[in-house]
């Protein structure tokens, strides 16, 4: 396995999770803006995430395939591995986003609950 086209699929997956990232910012500000474009995010988000998963089960292959390989040199190692912990870094920072959503979500929920009981009473 060819180390530089690793670190090429790690570096998409980093740009994958950056656009990830910054469309779940934006739909927490939509959401709290109860904005309807919010909707179109999550199935942008779905697409995205269908192709990190398929980038990510074959990087799994390569990674361990170019971990014993004596000709990945220690720097291309070292890029590899910094990439890695951005890519693990980002991850981390949209799963805290995306707390920030289910809340934001569980929210919105509550209101309508509550409207609707100010409606219809009995529900």
């Amino acid at each position: 396995m060819d180390s530089a086209i690793v670190l090429k699929v790690l570096e998409r997956e980093r740009a994958l999770l950056q656009e990830f990232m910054y469309l779940s910012q934006d739909q927490v500000l939509f959401m709290e803006d109860r904005n309807v474009e919010a909707m179109s995010l999550f199935e942008h988000r779905a697409d995205l995430m269908i192709e990190l998963t398929a980038i990510d089960a074959t990087l799994d292959t390569w990674i361990n395939q170019i971990r014993t390989d004596p000709a990945v040199t220690p720097e291309m190692m070292y890029e590899l591995r910094t990439v890695s912990d951005e890519i693990v870094s980002m991850a981390n920072h949209i799963i805290e986003i995306d707390e920030q959503i289910h809340a934001c979500l569980d929210v919105l929920k509550e209101r309508a609950r509550t409207k609707l009981q100010e409606i219809e009473p009995g529900v």
